[in-house]
């Protein structure tokens, strides 16, 4: 049987979107990360920074999702689904099993048994997609990694590390990605992903939570974007992590009017969902959705 292939192409987080890989959640089994081996210092970290709460009820996810769902499709986007692999209670948040680069898709490399189980969930795609590539060195995940127009921007964390990095730029290399990645560094450790800590909503826009940030990375970010800053109740609240279906909209949670109304100051429309049961593992709009092409308009 012929599979057409998958075009991939994402050169920037804001560009329109147009097809998007999910997964509906899966039951909560918290066996499944003592039996993974992932009981960690770094866990024991994320737990005292941030809001963790494994007891979601999958089926109010399930609903939450849809309605983003209806929301993409409305939007003229293609939602592709995972394979739902039994026992991944953070299957859904497909944006970290990998990331696509202009017109390659990368693979990533999570550091966590129970984690790296997720990317069986994905193989029936990687072989319709036009280009794959694997990051097999070190460890990367794709809440870490955010598409900037100019720069590759990469959190150097808990989850990613100084060797996944390398081996990013290496496979870039070998893909003829000319782009240059910039690492960012934290002031704390338990930071669970970039992307819950400074995101781009729009271009050249950056909603961020400075006191996050190592002095260097901040001077930089405060150089290349017109910064929204995040408060600390906004950060625990994972609304620094929206999701944008083109340059001029984006959704967002219905608790962030704060945060949106800044956003439409600059032009963007705002698209408000009810994404409360989602947020207890924790994650949102960026964390459970994976593109794999947007369009320049």
């Amino acid at each position: 049987m012929i599979v057409d292939k998958i075009k991939i192409n994402l050169p920037s987080e804001i560009d329109t979107l147009k097809t998007v890989v999910m997964c509906l959640a899966n039951p909560v089994n918290i066996s499944s990360v003592f039996t993974q081996g992932s009981i960690d210092i770094p866990l024991f970290y994320q737990l005292w920074y941030n809001r963790l709460n494994p007891f979601f009820d999958y089926k109010k996810v399930h609903i939450q999702q849809q309605v983003l769902i209806d929301i993409l499709i409305e939007n003229g986007v293609q939602v592709l689904f995972a394979d739902q692999i039994s026992g991944c209670s953070t299957q859904h948040y497909t944006r970290d099993v990998g990331f696509a680069i202009d017109d390659v898709f990368f693979v990533a490399s999570p550091r966590r048994n129970y984690r790296r189980r997720e990317l069986a969930g994905i193989e029936d795609l990687l072989s319709t997609f036009t280009k794959v590539s694997y990051v097999d060195d070190g460890v990367i995940e794709g809440g870490d990694v955010i598409v900037d127009d100019k720069y590759i921007i990469v959190g150097l964390g808990e989850e990613t590390n100084k060797k996944g990095i390398d081996c990013l730029k290496d496979k870039m290399s070998e893909e003829n990605i000319d782009r240059e990645i910039v690492t960012l560094g934290f002031s704390h450790r338990g930071v669970i992903h970039l992307d819950t800590k400074f995101n781009i909503p729009a271009k050249g826009v950056g909603f961020i939570h400075p006191k996050s940030f190592d002095s260097k990375s901040l001077k930089w970010l405060e150089s290349k974007f017109d910064l929204i800053e995040a408060t600390d109740q906004e950060m625990r609240n994972i609304e620094i992590n929206t999701f944008s279906l083109s340059p001029t909209k984006v959704v967002m949670q219905v608790q962030s009017t704060r945060l949106a109304a800044l956003l439409e100051k600059r032009g963007v429309e705002v698209i408000f969902v009810d994404y409360s049961e989602v947020l207890k593992l924790p994650g949102s709009f960026r964390c459970t959705t994976l593109p794999i092409e947007r369009v320049i308009n």
